[in-house]
């Protein structure tokens, strides 16, 4: 019965962390592409100058509810055996597995981040809060998503061994750390050589001088 619970949370979860949520509903509710603005910290600035709060609600909020349904499934699924904080850490694990390698994509995919950190909410809202804490921490020091990515991943370890306290959960966000770590290994490489691009606090008013007067 386990294993099939387990493999029934780790289809869906998998399946719904590599839905382009945003896109579907950038092309839905907008009818635009949101492949168009890039990708990257640039893409969504794009994205929010010209869209506002309202657009920028109706594309991501969904992407929020996705990522919280697909660890609140894992936790229903894996607690009729009394084991809902292992199926909702589970369902993480196999949610950011489906957002960073995608099969739909070519294996292709993003970099974790947004799971993670409001995927632990739900995991556990303590842990999530302090994963969350520690993310931004470490960005407002750095300037460097990257690494402050990476340090929320530990820290989503540290925060399940302390709030949750079951060894088999505790293990599942050591692996979403791993997967995330795995996949800045091109941006540790560039902090290293410091090449790695840091996070912009000043307004970018470039694309002004593409407007025409």
């Amino acid at each position: 019965m386990i294993t099939v619970l387990l493999s029934v949370t780790a289809v869906i979860a998998y399946f719904l962390g590599g839905l382009d949520v945003p896109q579907l509903c950038c092309s839905r509710f907008l009818e635009k592409n949101l492949r168009a603005y890039g990708k990257g910290q640039r893409s969504y600035e794009a994205f929010y100058r010209e869209n506002g709060p309202k657009g920028t609600a109706l594309v991501y909020v969904p992407e929020i509810l996705k990522i919280g349904l697909a660890v609140l499934i894992g936790g229903w699924l894996l607690g009729i055996k009394g084991h809902a904080d292992v199926g909702r850490a589970f369902a993480l694990f196999c949610l950011i597995m489906g957002a960073v390698f995608p099969s739909a994509h070519g294996l292709v995919g993003g970099r974790g981040i947004k799971e993670l950190l409001v995927g632990m909410l739900f995991v556990n809202p303590t842990a999530g809060i302090f994963t969350l804490a520690v993310f931004a921490g470490v960005l407002v020091l750095s300037k460097y998503i990257s690494l402050a990515g990476i340090c929320a991943g530990a820290a989503a370890i540290l925060g399940t061994w302390v709030f949750v306290e079951t060894r088999l959960a505790v293990q599942m966000s050591l692996f979403c750390a791993i997967i995330i770590t795995v996949r800045h290994i091109s941006h540790i490489r560039r902090m290293i050589n410091r090449t790695e691009p840091k996070l912009q606090t000043k307004k970018d008013l470039s694309y002004k001088f593409d407007e025409d007067f």
